[in-house]
């Protein structure tokens, strides 16, 4: 299957994004949001950690549906309090813990609050 990563030109700096991903065939599998929580149900309390969770947890419903993160094609992320140091973070967590050789398109949206107090959720497409 061939999942194109198209960029604007002259594209925006943003390092870790793909402009706009075009999917050629095969199945789209769609990801509600996907929130990590401390295995007794608790919300972490470093913001890192919850982010490690949330992707951890997209990575499962991933699997389900026979996909993995390189599948990816479009992914929204929900950060409550959004500023520059949670961006920063997540933006480092996240290339540590996504194994994907090209980003999909993704938005990153700063919320007042998430289910269940939240700090993080993040919805997704795969092509599979």
């Amino acid at each position: 299957m061939a999942n194109d990563r198209i960029h604007r030109n002259p594209a925006p700096v943003i390092p870790g994004i793909s402009d706009s991903v075009r999917v050629s065939s095969g199945d789209l599998l769609f990801v509600s949001g996907a929130v990590g929580f401390e295995a007794d149900g608790s919300v972490p309390e470093s913001f890192e950690r919850a982010i490690e969770l949330t992707y951890a947890e997209l990575e499962r419903a991933l699997q389900a549906g026979g996909a993995s993160f390189e599948d990816l094609v479009r992914v929204n992320v929900y950060i409550t309090h959004l500023d520059q140091e949670k961006l920063a973070t997540w933006r480092t967590t996240r290339d540590r813990v996504v194994s994907a050789p090209e980003p999909s398109a993704s938005t990153v949206i700063g919320v007042y609050s998430l289910f269940n107090d939240s700090k993080i959720e993040i919805d997704a497409i795969a092509a599979v």
